[in-house]
């Protein structure tokens, strides 16, 4: 089996391993995570299962959230120090001074942030307490060009951050013109899921629980409810495939703005779906609720990597996903799931309706794209390329150390 960077990251090289002490004598290093979110997002769930798995005879996790919420009550869950510290904006002083705080009293080795505005506190906090840092970026709504300050948090970045990992190659290649980065500050670590939690199999229970019943033919689809996600798009395919075709029912797990998802429940009644399609809201169950669905439906706009895809594809569901950047690595389209044109209602309705007519394909396409995530997307080789990438950072900053040193002994 290939090594899970040596394949995706041009900058990086196994001999570095060649002279990393073995774990065995491998002290325990500190890893302070930085992240500007609390939800049940895609960074968030990375996150937790990297905190979650990484090996802690070596690594211990420390996290600072900016607010309570899911993350903080998994992480809690999960044993892992967090830090609950509030802050206004990328140049909140104050909280860049607690958090620096955090770091000297934790005795932070290396800063990972997740997301762009944490890449740029990653950046600051580098500079000011002499830690490396690395970043990851999740898709390509975390850099906004027109956001305010972005040149000087663009530089913050570049001269800040030692290692920028992306969730996939061309989101890497994407932000490589958009944000003007050197090619080899930057990594490719794709996302991946802990396949033992999703798993095939239907859920009665569920389906009584959501009154949908055992006949019903269920289109389903997880994520935070903003227009990038293109939910408007799923709305629409169910509105066509209920007028071709009786027993369908819809739902969408996810929650945003209270504005955009009034939006989207006007936009339900006025397509006459308003006893097909339900909002379910954030759910913790996720993996659960995966069980109810025959067809998983991802209609977003534009995705980096897409973790609940790779998610449906644990679970053994068959996937209909638009054509928005992170699908069309993860998916071979007629093979391990179905690739559409990006925001085309009929296209996703077609593909549907091709998968509930053949069960035998159906199914077929469900085992295939399990068996791609456990060959391919499994946290253990995560975890693993998120290690090796620590490593060699420290080994950087030791080597640069030694060298400065070296040049005033000269």
């Amino acid at each position: 089996m290939s090594h899970p960077l040596q394949n995706q990251c041009p900058s990086f090289s196994l001999r570095c391993r060649e002279r990393l002490p073995s774990p065995k004598r491998w002290p325990v290093r500190t890893v302070l995570h930085l992240i500007e979110t609390s939800g049940m997002g895609g960074a968030e769930r990375v996150l937790v299962d990297l905190v979650r798995n990484l090996d802690r005879r070596r690594w211990r996790s420390v996290v600072v959230v900016p607010w309570s919420g899911w993350l903080l009550d998994r992480l809690t869950e999960e044993g892992i120090e967090a830090v609950e510290l509030r802050e206004r904006g990328s140049f909140d002083i104050a909280c860049l001074a607690r958090i620096a705080a955090v770091a000297r009293r934790v005795d932070a080795d290396i800063v990972h942030s997740h997301l762009f505005g944490s890449a740029v506190r990653a950046g600051i906090l580098s500079r000011l307490c002499r830690i490396p840092a690395v970043g990851t970026i999740h898709g390509a709504e975390d850099f906004r060009r027109a956001e305010r300050w972005s040149t000087v948090k663009l530089a913050i970045v570049r001269y800040g951050v030692r290692a920028l990992v992306f969730v996939s190659e061309p989101l890497r290649q994407s932000c490589l013109k958009s944000m003007r980065l050197p090619e080899s500050m930057t990594w490719v670590i794709t996302n991946a899921v802990d396949a033992s939690r999703f798993t095939p199999g239907k859920s009665p229970t569920l389906r009584s629980e959501l009154d949908i019943s055992a006949n019903d033919f269920v289109v389903g689809c997880v994520g935070r409810l903003q227009p990038i996600k293109g939910v408007e798009t799923f709305i629409e395919s169910a509105a066509i495939l209920k007028a071709t075709e009786t027993g369908y029912r819809f739902l969408v797990v996810g929650s945003g703005s209270a504005d955009y998802t009034r939006d989207l429940i006007a936009l339900r009644d006025k397509l006459g779906l308003t006893d097909d399609l339900a909002f379910a809201g954030s759910r913790a169950d996720v993996h659960e609720l995966m069980r109810a669905f025959d067809v998983y439906a991802l209609t977003s706009r534009s995705e980096g990597f897409s973790l609940s895809t790779v998610e449906a594809m644990a679970s053994g569901l068959p996937v209909v996903a638009t054509r928005c950047g992170g699908p069309e690595q993860i998916l071979e389209d007629g093979i391990t799931g179905l690739l559409v044109e990006n925001g085309s209602a009929e296209a996703v309705a077609r593909a549907v309706q091709r998968l509930r007519a053949d069960k035998a394909e159906r199914q077929q396409v469900a085992d295939a794209a399990r068996g791609a995530v456990l060959n391919r997307y499994t946290v253990e080789a995560q975890v693993r390329a998120y290690e090796e990438l620590y490593e060699h950072v420290l080994l950087s900053q030791t080597q640069a150390k030694s060298e400065r040193h070296a040049s005033f002994a000269g």
